[in-house]
C-alpha cells in the first residue's frame, strides 16, 4: 500500500497540484443521511471479494448514471483491474498500470480523485478520447484507508453525455469509502482464518507469477511426476529464472549421481504448469495431507480424491505403454480405504459427489468406493481392502487394448465385437502379472469379475464357488452401478428397480448372498438417510456409468 497525506486533489486541467481541505466541501449535499446509510450497509453486508467488486460496480454505475466503471486494486506498485462494466475477462486478466503512471496511477500516487472535463483538451494527459466513448468526461477515486491507498474506482461515459460535476464526486466518494471498509474487512478475515491445505495450493498453483511447480522425490520415482520435464530455478538478482534439466521420459534414476543430486535438492526441481491434468497431478502429490487436514469437511476431500482418481485414469489411458500406473494407483486406494473407515457416518453421504459423464473414467472409482464401502460393512480386514480395492480400480485394465470403436459404440456390440469384449479379463490379468507389482488376489479379481454364479459369465464359465468370493462382490456391484447410471445407450433406473431386475431377470448370474446383502447394505443407507442415497430419480446422477457390457 501507499501512504498518502491529503484526500483530494483539484481536478482542474490547469492547477495539477493545488490541494484542497481534508474534507470535501460542496455547496450541498447531493445525498441524504439514510442515503449514505444504505450505501454504507449494502457493501459492508457482503463478504466474498469477488462478489463486493461486482456490488461496487453495479452500484457506481446505477448511482452515476454511466456505462463505464472499473475498480482496480493495488498489487506492490501495480494496480490490477478486477472487476468492469465495460471490459472483457481477457483485457482485465491481461492488463497492469504502473503507480504514477496514466490517469489512474497518478490517482494511486497522490491519494486524491480526478476530475476531468475533456479527456482531449487536458494538457496533462493530451489523449483523444476512444470512439468507444460517448463522453470526454471521466472521474478516477482512489480508495483509501487509513492514509493507505488500496485502489482506484474509475467512470466514464455518462448516459447524460455531460461532464462529471460535484455532485458525482460526493456520491462515488461515499461509493469510494464504504468500498475501502469493506474490501480491509473481507481481507481482515481472510488473513485472520487458517487456510486448509487445498487452499493453499490452489493459491500456489492459481498464482499467475508461478510458472514452475515444486516437485518431490517421492513424485518423480514412482509419482505423478516420474515421467515429467524438470527444470531447475535459478534466481539473480531477486529474479527467478528456470533451466531445463531432464527432458522426460524414462531412467531418471539410472543415474546414481543424478539420484544423489536430486535427494540433496528434493525441492530444488521444477515441473511446467500446464493445465488442469497438471494441477491434479500437484494436488495429488499432497493427497495425504489433505485427508489429515481436519479444517476440510469430508465431503470436499472426497471430491478431491474423485477428482485425482480420474485423473489417474486419463493418463494411465493416454500413456504411450498404456498400461495402468501401479504406484499412483495403490497409493489412491490406501486413502480412499482410509478415507472410508475414518468416514463410516458419513460415506453414503459422500458417495454422491462421483457424478461425472465420461464413464471410461469415472467407472473405475465408482466401483472402488461402492465396493470397498460394502466390503468395509461385512468386515473384510484392512489388508484385504487394500487388495480388493486395487483389484476393483484395475479391473478393467484390459479394456485399453481393445479398439476404440468397440469401447465407445453407441449401440449393440457385434458377435465379433463382444467377442472381443470378452477377452478383456484375460488380458487385464496377464497386464497385472506382467508388472510384478501387483498381488495375486488383485489380479484374480481381474481376470475373474465377469464370471457368473451360475456358470453363465466368462472367460472360463466358472460357476458357485469356483469364483473367488471378491470377484462374486465384483460382479453384483459392478452390475449395479450400470443399471443406476444413465448413460447414453439405456436409462438409468432406481436402486429398487436394480434389486428387481438383478434378483428375477438376472436369475443365477450373482451369488444371492452377496446380492441381498449389498442391497441390505444399501437400504440401511436409506433408512440412515430417510432417502433413496443411491438410485432415485432426483439422484441418477449420483455414480456415472460403468461401460455398456454388463
Amino acid at each position: 500500500m501507499i501512504t498518502i497525506k491529503n484526500s483530494c486533489w483539484s481536478s482542474k486541467s490547469n492547477d495539477k497540484d493545488s490541494l484542497c481541505a481534508d474534507v470535501l466541501k460542496v455547496n450541498q449535499s447531493f445525498l441524504s443521511s439514510k442515503e449514505v446509510q444504505r450505501i454504507g450497509i449494502v457493501l459492508t453486508s457482503v463478504f466474498d471479494l469477488k462478489r463486493l467488486y461486482q456490488l461496487i460496480i453495479e452500484m457506481t454505475t446505477e448511482s452515476l448514471r454511466v456505462r463505464n466503471a472499473s475498480i482496480m486494486i493495488l498489487e506492490g506498485d501495480v494496480l490490477r483491474i478486477r472487476e468492469s462494466k465495460h471490459l472483457t475477462k481477457d483485457i482485465m486478466e491481461h492488463s497492469r498500470q504502473k503507480v504514477g503512471e496514466g490517469i489512474s496511477g497518478s490517482v494511486a500516487l497522490k491519494g486524491k480523485y480526478l476530475l476531468i472535463e475533456d479527456i482531449e483538451e487536458d494538457m496533462r494527459f493530451g489523449k483523444k478520447n476512444s470512439n468507444r466513448y460517448m463522453c470526454k468526461s471521466l472521474l478516477s477515486m482512489p480508495l483509501v484507508y487509513n492514509k493507505e491507498v488500496v485502489g482506484v474506482i474509475n467512470v466514464s461515459d455518462k448516459y447524460d453525455k455531460k461532464p462529471f460535476r460535484d455532485n458525482d464526486v460526493e456520491i462515488l466518494q461515499v461509493i469510494s469509502k464504504y468500498s475501502t471498509l469493506a474490501i480491509r474487512n473481507i481481507l481482515l478475515i481472510e488473513r485472520s482464518k487458517k487456510r486448509s491445505i487445498i487452499e493453499e495450493l490452489d493459491k500456489f498453483y492459481h498464482n499467475c507469477s508461478n510458472k514452475f511447480l515444486p516437485v518431490t522425490l517421492q513424485s518423480l520415482k514412482s509419482g505423478p511426476f516420474k515421467t515429467s520435464e524438470l527444470y531447475l530455478e535459478n534466481k539473480n538478482n531477486g529474479m527467478k529464472s528456470y533451466i531445463l534439466y531432464w527432458k522426460g521420459g524414462k531412467n531418471l534414476f539410472v543415474n546414481e549421481k543424478r539420484e544423489e543430486f536430486i535427494r540433496r535438492n528434493v525441492n530444488k526441481l521444477f515441473v511446467p504448469k500446464e493445465g488442469k491434468r497438471q494441477y491434479l497431478r500437484f494436488i495429488e502429490t499432497n493427497m495425504g495431507k489433505i485427508v489429515e487436514d481436519n479444517s476440510i469437511r469430508p465431503i470436499e476431500k472426497f471430491k478431491v480424491i474423485n477428482d485425482i482418481a480420474i485423473n489417474i485414469i486419463n493418463d494411465s489411458s493416454t500413456a504411450s505403454d498404456g498400461i495402468c500406473d501401479i504406484e499412483r494407483s495403490k497409493h489412491l486406494v490406501g486413502v480412499v480405504t482410509d478415507f472410508i473407515l475414518n468416514n463410516r457416518e458419513s460415506i453414503f453421504d459422500l458417495i454422491k459427489v462421483l457424478k461425472h459423464d465420461n464413464h471410461s473414467e469415472t467407472y473405475p472409482i465408482n466401483v472402488t468406493v461402492l465396493g470397498l464401502s460394502y466390503a468395509n460393512y461385512i468386515g473384510i480386514s484392512y489388508e484385504e481392502l487394500l487388495e480388493f480395492g486395487l483389484g476393483l480400480f484395475l479391473q478393467d485394465i484390459g479394456m485399453r487394448r481393445l479398439a476404440p470403436s468397440i469401447i465407445n459404440k453407441p449401440g449393440e456390440l457385434s458377435e465379433e465385437e463382444f467377442a472381443n469384449v470378452k477377452k478383456h479379463p484375460e488380458i487385464g490379468y496377464q497386464i497385472l502379472q506382467d508388472t510384478g507389482n501387483v498381488p495375486m488376489e488383485s489380479c484374480i479379481l481381474a481376470m475373474l469379475h465377469h464370471e457368473n454364479f451360475d456358470g453363465s459369465g466368462y472367460p472360463y464359465g466358472l460357476e458357485g464357488n469356483d469364483i473367488e468370493y471378491s470377484s462374486r462382490i465384483s460382479r453384483v456391484v459392478d452390475v449395479y452401478n450400470a443399471l443406476i447410471s444413465h448413460k447414453p445407450y439405456g436409462n438409468s433406473i432406481s436402486s429398487e428397480k436394480a434389486y428387481s431386475v438383478m434378483k428375477e431377470e438376472m436369475e443365477g448370474v450373482f451369488d444371492r448372498e452377496v446380492l441381498d446383502g449389498f442391497f441390505e447394505f444399501l437400504w440401511s443407507a436409506n433408512s440412515k438417510l430417510g432417502k433413496d442415497a443411491y438410485g432415485s430419480l432426483s439422484n441418477r446422477e449420483i455414480l456415472q456409468p460403468a461401460y455398456k457390457t454388463v
